[in-house]
């Protein structure tokens, strides 16, 4: 199947089809602003009840302009563990030290002394987020154009019959034989 064809095919769908479409993508939108929310929350807990650890910045990679990565090094229960943590807000640079909680039950799960979470999270959900943002917009542009071409015709159908009117009344009101030549003076 074209995308020629998937477009006609979506074109040609009724509203309840947009409409699931802009409720889909809008629920698609609210996942990253859920998982913010549960990751400060997780944050939170983890400081008050995860293991205070001394951990070590040992690199910093540079990889773009918002692509920046820690790795930090650490011991918890007598084996030492290595992680990443992306660096948006704050970036040390190597050999720094951070204080880390450790989650007692999943020594690779820590949160930061200024907040960010152990690895990269709620990057699949901002992708999700993004995609939902398109898929409402453009079901929402849709449902707009079919009201907008549903106008256009009818007011194109109005003038139509209009003109149709005023000709059928230039005919009918037409008298035969009773037309004068132009005067030639």
């Amino acid at each position: 199947m074209t995308t020629v064809k998937i477009v006609r095919i979506w074109w040609r769908m009724r509203y309840p089809a947009y409409v699931l479409g802009i409720v889909a993508g809008v629920v698609m939108m609210w996942l990253p602003v859920k998982t913010f929310d549960d990751n400060e929350a997780w944050g939170a807990r983890l400081r008050d009840d995860g293991l205070p650890v001394q951990a070590v910045v040992y690199e910093t990679v540079h990889k773009g302009r918002n692509s920046n990565t820690m790795h930090v090094r650490y011991q918890v229960g007598g084996a030492q563990r290595q992680a990443e943590i992306g660096c948006w807000e704050v970036c040390l640079p190597a050999d720094s030290a951070v204080q880390i909680w450790v989650n007692p039950d999943d020594p690779d799960d820590f949160v930061t002394e200024f907040g960010t979470l152990s690895g990269h999270r709620g990057r699949p959900q901002g992708v999700v987020g993004a995609a939902g943002l398109i898929l409402s917009g453009t079901m929402l542009a849709a449902v707009v154009g079919r009201f907008l071409g549903r106008r256009r015709d009818r007011r194109r159908r109005d003038w139509q019959s209009q003109q149709r009117d005023q000709r059928r009344r230039q005919f009918l009101n037409a008298r035969g034989g009773t037309k004068r030549k132009p005067s030639r003076r």
